[in-house]
């Protein structure tokens, strides 16, 4: 019999260690999150204050609006890339929940070279703006596979918060001002708020 609860104990811990190891993928996924969207989120702001004639839209302080949210968040990538280098491996569960959220950003990579391409081919500057609308689409789908997997109901919220923005984004395409505000709640609420509490969290646990 005790042989029997000791082999229990074993195979409990084995499917433990292979679905395990969340933590340092929360910890990525949170800490990336938050800076993406706290970044590119008051780049969003900023332009939408350009629409107000608040912000210069041209010479050098629109050029660092444009620039310097993606250095910085360059930066900081490579940061956590380091010091995530010498971490111990994760389960297969955290490894495919991670692998989500990198397809979504590859998936993300690979329509933007699609929407400038053909805003520029066509002489089409507005076709860019579809851009933002594709990203936040494939944060919904990975934010949904995130509330699945691990059946937290405010990550469901997050996903449909993605999809309505998705939606109003597409509505509102004529209205630059309109468009970029909407951008920047989202960028905020739906993807600095979570990715702080996700970072936290995996700090604390």
């Amino acid at each position: 019999m005790n042989a029997e609860l000791e082999s229990a104990r074993d195979d409990l811990a084995y499917m433990r260690a292979l679905v395990g190891g969340t933590g340092r993928m929360q910890r990525t996924i949170g800490e990336a999150f938050f800076w993406a969207g706290l970044l590119y989120g008051v780049q969003c702001i900023l332009h939408w204050l350009q629409t107000q004639h608040v912000v210069p839209d041209e010479g050098l302080i629109a050029l660092a609006i444009v620039i310097v949210p993606t250095v910085l968040f360059i930066g900081v990538l490579t940061m956590i890339i380091i010091k995530d280098r010498k971490a111990a491996p994760a389960g297969a569960a955290a490894r495919a929940l991670g692998s989500v959220f990198q397809g979504a950003g590859l998936a993300n990579l690979a329509m933007a070279f699609v929407f400038g391409y053909g805003a520029q081919a066509f002489d089409a500057p507005g076709l860019w703006l579809y851009h933002p609308v594709v990203v936040c689409m494939f944060q919904g789908v990975a934010w949904y596979v995130a509330f699945n997997v691990q059946r937290h109901a405010w990550l469901g919220f997050v996903a449909a918060g993605w999809f309505a923005t998705t939606i109003t984004l597409g509505v509102l395409m004529a209205n630059t001002g309109a468009f970029v505000l909407v951008l920047a709640i989202a960028l905020l609420l739906l993807m600095t708020i979570p990715g702080w509490i996700i970072w936290r969290g995996a700090l604390k646990a």
